[in-house]
């Protein structure tokens, strides 16, 4: 201990020098960049607001600076791991620092993921890695120099692990923070949860002791082993994108793996431990050329060597406070390691902790880019200045001024200070390109779908040529006078012959799903060329089973598409209102993976919820279903279809069924269920994961059903989903201009209908219908006829 303390940044002893290219990883992340923001709302039920959990006021840069500084010895690699990102200050031309994106790490058809707790389970597979190596998150900083034996015994070079008190957990308390869904205290359930684990494999009497935010060293070749041990336990992290009160700290446990399974004398091929582990047959550990390590172990440390070299702080919203935390770390001679957790929302607090790590870390890092440097070496004797005034004031003259007086200096020199960074930070911002509300996806996404004009399609796109069309058909009710009203069927006509004209790629088959049996002199439909292959008509009961045909729900036909024959392995589900209006891509209704691509609106908020009841019953209902089989704290809101057209897969219908059928067999005598919310959402919350079919995502009745049963002639591997988001739908389709009984105003929406030059789509709300009259249904049949004035091939002559 008193090596630790005495050490002052001198040269290593010679049986250290291997430690002196240990590889450090980060994880890191710009929450508040317009693509990372994109693509984690499709996950997270279509939030796209910053979370302060990912504000970076550039810890990472500071921390970097802090390793440098205290660890002088230290000559290897840096690797930062995140997704797709950059830090503009960064400077990636350094051999010795490397990005490291997850989706290059990960499993395949795992990431993205939005829990580090998930992403470090594979920090084994980066490449170049040493056999030992550090682990720091960004906001991990050191505070004194530290020489290796900090991190390692002397004997053995095992790792050494600090915590500190016992903490005292229960399960009915846990249980209250997962029914209150109180995600400030979900790391309180990942404590309750390793202790379970580890009682379960290791040790009965095992109690959880604190687990101090430090830099942690990790064994490479171990990590393999760890994760097939806990396979089962490690599918809970991975498979879903963000943090749930269901997950195991993975590193803690990892810890707990090194202390316990390494001391059996055969370890790996086995386990010591009092349970579970004890019965694990392990396996020879992964074949590298560069291991060195003979022996696995750790030392745990006491709780009173860990609490004196290392702490948690955080950052609040107290700005006071705040100032008495720095001034702690910056005087404690003893702490050698600590971390800022983020726990302010005022961007005041951002300029205070900004402020912080200037001055406690001066120094520029190797890895900075010049221009960052210049610009903060700038600022810096302003900077200084201030604050050798505030020493002057404080340390002098405070005994000279009533206190009054002393607080208003002190506000009036904080205020300018404050001020100061914050214009700094926007002279920093200025650096690199501005940040862009929308992202590079969306841009580019909606530039090549309202610039395709018709083209050939390119090879990979070749298989949605053959792709099914589903309408489903109400018809008309014989008593309704046709002079007036605009028919179902004139509808679906003109819907068929925009699908010809601006759909030139399609040469599948087009489903026309029918309530009941038509007849083939039926008067709405002789319209429709029955001797084209490519057009059927089949009824509904011919779909669905007979024991729900007289079903009261008339959606229940959506719960059984896939049963249509011949249908093809995804398809497009259109609505009769339904029209297009320019050359569509098929990237308008899949992803450049092929995934479906959804289209909801934005999440409502919590008033609009709390009246869904009253305003929207099986909306409320399906999406109370959702919960119940996936979990209440997994549920991420409550979004409605736009009016637009929804591609699906095929065979995650017999999942769904498979799933909610307790709730479909009710349906008969209940009409409050929407059958495509809870297909799509099974897709959504169930299967974008590496494990599905075996394992399908969710914490609610999810896990007590059987394993889905999947179509074994099925092609896709893989059932990803994409949303159009907001900038995309509002580029590129236009939902429900409405059509009402009113002369005047349909002439604004004929208007706005011609006058559409780059949305490719529009739907049309059909307001008062039944009191339409001859003169409005002209101006419909007019316009339609104006824009698509031939007929289809699925028309007869």
């Amino acid at each position: 201990m008193d090596y630790i303390k005495n050490y002052k940044g001198g040269e290593l002893e010679p049986e250290w020098d291997w430690v002196k290219n240990i590889s450090v990883v980060y994880t890191w992340v710009d929450g508040n960049d317009a693509d990372y923001l994109d693509l984690k709302s499709k996950y997270n039920g279509g939030f796209r607001k910053f979370d302060s959990g990912d504000r970076s006021a550039d810890e990472l840069r500071y921390s970097i600076r802090s390793l440098v500084k205290y660890m002088p010895w230290h000559n290897g690699t840096i690797y930062i791991v995140t997704n797709k990102q950059v830090p503009k200050w960064l400077d990636t031309t350094n051999p010795r620092v490397k990005m490291v994106f997850d989706e290059d790490l990960l499993p395949k058809h795992m990431a993205p993921l939005y829990d580090s707790n998930a992403i470090e389970l594979y920090f084994d597979r980066i490449p170049g890695i040493t056999e030992y190596f550090f682990y720091l998150n960004d906001d991990f900083f050191l505070n004194n120099y530290i020489h290796p034996c900090f991190y390692f015994s002397r004997d053995g070079f095992y790792p050494k692990v600090y915590r500190t008190y016992k903490v005292k957990l229960n399960k009915e308390t846990i249980d209250e923070y997962i029914k209150k869904n109180n995600k400030k205290k979900r790391f309180e359930a990942f404590k309750y949860n390793t202790r379970e684990i580890t009682r379960q494999y290791f040790d009965p009497k095992y109690e959880y002791h604190y687990y101090l935010h430090s830099v942690h060293v990790l064994y490479r070749d171990l990590m393999e082993p760890f994760r097939q041990l806990f396979k089962e336990e490690i599918k809970t992290i991975t498979s879903d994108k963000f943090r749930s009160f269901y997950e195991i700290h993975s590193h803690y446990l990892y810890q707990n793996y090194l202390y316990y399974a390494t001391k059996h004398d055969q370890f790996p091929l086995k386990l010591s431990g009092e349970g579970k582990a004890s019965l694990f047959e392990g396996s020879p550990l992964p074949n590298r050329p560069d291991r060195t390590v003979k022996k696995y172990s750790c030392i745990m440390e006491s709780y009173k060597i860990s609490k004196s070299l290392a702490r948690f702080f955080s950052v609040t919203n107290n700005y006071n406070d705040n100032i008495k935390k720095f001034e702690k770390i910056k005087s404690d001679e003893n702490l050698l390691v600590y971390n800022l957790n983020n726990e302010y929302t005022k961007d005041i607090m951002l300029f205070q902790l900004l402020d912080y790590m200037m001055n406690r870390y001066p120094d520029p890092s190797p890895f900075e880019k010049k221009e960052y440097v210049d610009l903060e070496l700038s600022i810096k004797p302003l900077f200084d200045k201030i604050n050798d005034i505030f020493d002057i004031f404080k340390y002098n003259l405070t005994e000279k001024f009533q206190d009054d007086d002393t607080n208003k200096f002190s506000d009036v020199l904080t205020d300018y200070k404050l001020s100061m960074l914050n214009k700094y930070i926007e002279n920093r911002s200025a650096l690199s390109e501005p940040r862009s509300e929308i992202s590079k996806r969306e841009t580019e996404e909606i530039k090549f779908i309202n610039s395709y004009k018709g083209e050939d399609l390119k090879k990979d796109w070749k298989w949605v040529s053959n792709i099914s069309l589903v309408y489903i058909y109400d018809g008309n009710s014989e008593d309704q006078d046709r002079s007036t009203t605009i028919t179902e069927s004139e509808k679906l006509k003109y819907s068929i012959r925009s699908v010809e004209k601006n759909l030139s790629w399609f040469k599948g088959t087009i489903f026309i799903v029918t309530r009941t049996e038509i007849p083939k002199d039926d008067k709405d439909l002789q319209w429709v060329n029955r001797s084209n292959s490519r057009i059927k008509i089949v009824s509904q009961n011919e779909i669905i089973p007979s024991q729900l045909q007289d079903s009261n729900n008339k959606n229940m036909v959506h719960m059984f598409l896939d049963k249509i024959p011949g249908i093809s392995e995804r398809f497009i589900y259109l609505k009769n209102n339904h029209y297009f209006i320019h050359n569509t891509h098929p990237r308008f209704f899949f992803s450049t993976e092929f995934y479906p691509k959804y289209n909801f609106g934005e999440p409502l908020d919590s008033t609009t919820v709390k009246n869904l009841n009253l305003k929207d019953k099986p909306f409320l209902e399906s999406n109370e279903i959702i919960q119940k089989y996936f979990g209440k704290t997994y549920f991420k809101s409550y979004r409605y279809f736009l009016d637009a057209p929804c591609p699906l897969y095929r065979d995650l219908y017999e999942p769904a069924r498979q799933l909610y059928k307790e709730e479909i067999n009710q349906s008969s005598s209940n009409e409050d269920i929407l059958p495509l919310y809870l297909v799509t959402n099974y897709n959504i919350y169930g299967t974008v994961q590496p494990y599905f079919p075996e394992y399908v995502t969710g914490y609610g009745m999810v896990r007590e059903a059987e394993t889905p049963k999947l179509n074994p002639k099925r092609t896709i591997d893989f059932y990803g989903f994409d949303i159009t988001s907001k900038f995309i739908a509002k580029s590129t389709l236009i939902s429900e201009l409405t059509f009402t009984k009113e002369h005047k105003k349909n002439l604004n929406i004929i208007r706005k209908i011609k006058d559409i030059k780059k949305e490719r789509f529009f739907s049309i709300k059909f307001i008062d219908e039944n009191n339409y009259s001859d003169k409005i249904k002209n101006q419909y049949e007019n316009l339609m006829n104006d824009i698509y004035s031939e007929k289809s091939s699925f028309e007869n002559n």
